[in-house]
């Protein structure tokens, strides 16, 4: 039995590799799929053929009686996306203390179940979370799996959701190749990458005089690539012409070159199809580049106060897109309001949560719901549920397009120097009007 501490989690290692367990309000891990050390006993043999007879269902009993249900996953909990990570690790560790708080899980089939979760560290590497979904399954009987971060990640993680027969819920992949493989056990709380830099094309199409020139710079990852091919479409649709579009890897930590391309073409729109590392040397490297264009954004992580942290005064004027707003007035069953959301995470960890935070309590909420919907608590029907539920949360309504996608629009925020992080598009939810065209460097 694993004692409480002060969130009722406790860390182990086993392996090599961290692992998150969270355990409910018992303190125990005693389900069939709780044993975080990765060398328990599995009811479930993760062949290809087994059906939910033969499976183990994630559920079991701690040591005072409880039922448990499990859900496993892997994170990015150390590297480059580690900030990310722990948004939705946090999220996720919240919402099911919550939920267990509350008295659990009023489930279908009659019976009430505490939430466990076990939450490994993937570093952002395919291959590592592939093996940790792998054993999750084979090794602790896990059948409810939380998706990582990065589309890279996701992808090749959900075919192994697909190939075991296992619902896999995640907030934290959002290329349309997750998708279109007709995996019917991905379910994603992310409108899909190409939907990321749209809206902010649309407001710079509506400025005057509208810009006319535009860049992309896009990272060498499955996300990226993907919301560079939106970018080009939007751009050829809005009447802009594409003078520099190039992509690099995304090992590198220089995008000096491919800066001074911008410049030396005189790109209006510059869009960063990346995540947070880039953006970060975007920032800092545009003013030594000298770039000035009228809008830049990057797709990910430009939003998270990190990335101001990291950039300073470098990171004003830039935009992002969100899926989300923290001061949006949506109902939650679990915290009862966006507002409410906002201030549990403030108060236990400290920061400000943004879409990740909310698309990651959206996605142990919809397990929850699926939970409570079905008369047998077993991976196909729990998938049939998730596949068919409509709920509100805290990041609004969630609910699935037949490929398992949820269908949401994305908003428009701009770091501003006097007023912080703003809403600035659409006009209709703008919380204040964009600084457009952004400031040359000599001027700031």
């Amino acid at each position: 039995m694993a004692g409480h501490t002060n969130r009722r989690t406790f860390l182990k290692v086993a392996g090599g590799t961290g692992t998150m367990a969270l355990t409910g309000l018992a303190g125990c891990t005693g389900s069939t799929g709780g044993d975080s050390g990765g060398d328990s006993g599995a009811d479930s043999d993760g062949t290809d053929e087994m059906d939910d007879s033969e499976s183990g269902d994630s559920g079991g009993s701690n040591d005072s009686g409880s039922n448990v249900i499990t859900l496993g996953g892997s994170m990015s909990l150390s590297g480059d996306n580690a900030d990310l990570g722990k948004l939705y690790k946090d999220a996720y560790e919240l919402t099911i203390q919550k939920i267990n708080e509350a008295g659990g899980v009023e489930a279908g089939d009659g019976n009430t179940y505490e939430l466990e979760m076990v939450l490994r560290d993937d570093e952002t590497d395919a291959s590592k979370s592939k093996t940790i979904y792998q054993e999750l399954i084979d090794k602790d009987g896990i059948d409810y799996l939380l998706g990582p971060y990065s589309s890279s990640v996701t992808l090749p993680a959900s075919a192994v959701a697909a190939k075991n027969q296992k619902p896999m819920v995640e907030g934290g992949g959002a290329s349309p190749e997750i998708f279109s493989q007709g995996n019917e056990f991905i379910f994603g709380l992310l409108p899909t990458a190409d939907k990321y830099p749209l809206s902010a094309i649309d407001m710079a199409a509506a400025q005057s005089p509208a810009p006319k020139k535009a860049a992309i710079l896009a990272e060498d990852d499955t996300f990226s690539q993907s919301t560079a091919e939106g970018a080009r479409k939007k751009m050829e649709s809005v009447g802009l012409d594409i003078v520099v579009d190039e992509t690099f890897p995304s090992s590198t930590s220089d995008l000096s070159t491919n800066l001074g391309k911008v410049r030396d073409q005189g790109a209006d729109v510059l869009v960063l199809a990346a995540h947070q590392k880039h953006a970060i040397v975007a920032a800092k490297q545009m003013e030594s580049q000298d770039v000035n264009v009228d809008m830049a954004m990057a797709t990910v992580g430009s939003l998270n106060d990190s990335f101001k942290e990291e950039t300073g005064a470098n990171g004003d004027y830039m935009y992002g897109p969100s899926s989300w707003a923290s001061n949006a007035d949506f109902e939650d069953e679990i915290y009862g309001s966006t507002s409410d959301f906002v201030s549990a995470i403030e108060d236990e960890y400290g920061y400000a949560p943004d879409y990740h935070s909310a698309a990651g309590a959206s996605v142990i909420q919809t397990f929850q719901r699926a939970f409570e919907t079905v008369d047998e608590v077993t991976p196909t029907k729990v998938r049939d549920a998730i596949r068919d539920t409509q709920f509100k949360t805290c990041y609004g309504q969630v609910a699935f397009t037949d490929n398992g996608v949820i269908d949401k629009k994305m908003l428009v925020y701009q770091w501003q120097p006097e007023d912080g992080k703003q809403i600035v598009w659409p006009e209709n939810v703008q919380q204040s009007a964009p600084v457009y065209p952004m400031p040359a460097w000599a001027e700031r």
